[in-house]
Formats: C-alpha cells, sequence, structure tokens
C-alpha cells in the first residue's frame, strides 16, 4: 500500500490529491498538519510531500522582513515541515518538494532565499494563465534521468527563489533568467530518494503529457513499490 503522508495546508491542496491519485485511486493520502496530529505520524506513510503555500520565515535564514516582502509567514508550519523532512530523510523515505517545499528544504539544510523576485508569478490566479517559461537541465542528475529531456517547459507561480544552496544541495536546472529550479542532494549515495522542484508539477495544463510532471510523478509513485 502506497500511503503519502501530504503537508496539508490551503485551498489548492485538492490539486495535489487529484494529481497522485490519477496515478492510482488506491494511493492512500494522509494530512499532515501541526493543527491535525504529530510530525511521527509520517512514520507510517511511505514517503513525503511538502507542496506549495505561504513564504518561510527569513529570520530562518538570517533575514528579517521589514520590508514586509515575505507573505503569509506560518512559523508553526515551518517548524512542523522541518521536523517532517528530517524524518523522512533519516528514515529513507522518498521525498518531493514543491515550490514552498523546495525553498523549505534548502532554508532547513542551510541555504537562502530571495525574499522578491520579477517575472515569475502571474497576477492573475487562474492556473490558465500561469506563466510558463523553459527551463535547462544538468545531465548529470536525478531530474534528467527521471525526465530524459535537457529542456523543457514549466509554469511559473512564485515570488521568492533560491539564492544561496544549501552545502548538501546541488542544482539540477534552472530558468533562461537564472532562477534555481530544482535542487537534489549533492551525493545521493545513502540518501533517501530526494526531487526538489521549484514549479507546480500538480498543476501544470499539459500534466498529462509533460514529462515535468508526468515523469516526475510516475518517478515518485514508483520507487515507493
Amino acid at each position: 500500500m502506497i500511503k503519502i503522508g501530504l503537508s496539508y495546508y490551503g485551498s489548492k491542496i485538492q490539486n495535489y490529491i487529484n494529481w497522485l491519485k490519477s496515478f492510482d485511486q488506491s494511493i492512500e493520502i494522509v494530512k499532515l498538519s501541526y493543527g491535525i496530529n504529530s510530525p511521527q505520524i509520517l512514520l507510517e506513510c511511505t514517503s513525503l510531500l511538502l507542496p506549495g503555500g505561504g513564504d518561510i520565515d527569513p529570520t530562518l535564514y538570517g533575514e528579517d522582513n521589514s520590508e514586509g516582502l515575505s507573505k503569509k509567514i506560518d512559523n508553526e508550519r515551518d517548524k512542523f515541515e522541518s521536523v517532517l523532512f528530517d524524518l523522512a530523510v533519516s528514515n529513507q523515505k522518498p521525498v518531493l518538494a514543491i515550490c514552498r517545499g523546495l525553498q523549505l528544504a534548502n532554508v532547513h539544510l542551510g541555504g537562502t532565499l530571495f525574499q522578491d523576485i520579477p517575472d515569475h508569478k502571474s497576477e492573475e490566479s487562474d492556473s490558465n494563465l500561469e506563466i510558463v517559461h523553459s527551463i535547462k537541465v544538468e545531465e548529470k542528475s536525478l531530474l534528467f534521468d527521471i525526465t530524459k529531456n535537457k529542456t523543457g517547459n514549466v509554469n511559473s507561480s512564485h515570488h521568492q527563489a533560491v539564492n544561496s544552496v544549501a552545502p548538501e544541495l546541488k542544482v539540477t536546472s534552472m530558468s533562461n533568467d537564472g532562477i534555481i529550479e530544482s535542487l537534489e542532494w549533492r551525493d545521493n549515495s545513502g540518501r533517501s530518494p530526494m526531487l526538489l522542484i521549484q514549479w507546480h508539477s500538480e498543476r501544470m495544463i499539459d500534466r498529462e503529457q509533460n514529462y515535468f510532471s508526468k515523469n516526475i510523478l510516475e518517478w515518485f509513485i514508483n520507487i515507493q513499490k
């Protein structure tokens, strides 16, 4: 039984559930939230998915929010998801982190963020109107192994991005304007399978055909079997 621990926040969470279950309706989704349960529940799951959402508290990477650039900060969520991440990694559970999830993992491991970047988020809430841009993928990477593509198009819905990369991580794809689009272990030997992506694979318009959604979903589910 595949039993995915999903950090559960916000109205868009159903997009993740629909995406995961589009592979197999029998997949069980375990909702994880500091307002619902203990992070230890993750130990009953086969994997962890860290989704998008509000911004990471900038004090966690040595900055302040005096200019109000970071929005919808939830300190309890930051703490809860950091514990979830540590539990997953220490227990060899696959991790897929999307958008905020990538940023949380990078900060938790010692990296930093740009608190505000231009041109990577539409002012429209409709996913059909999201910005789409190309990325370039490093060939010697898990992402390339999964997608078998050196380039591709992904959606973009974020106003923050990775600045300095955590020591244990490496960059595996970038946008044409130099924004880091994915991270993974620098040395994955003996580590839990992990892919950190900046785009929203769960709600891409062409997710059933696009390798940067379809193949990632297949990898994440199959690695738990």
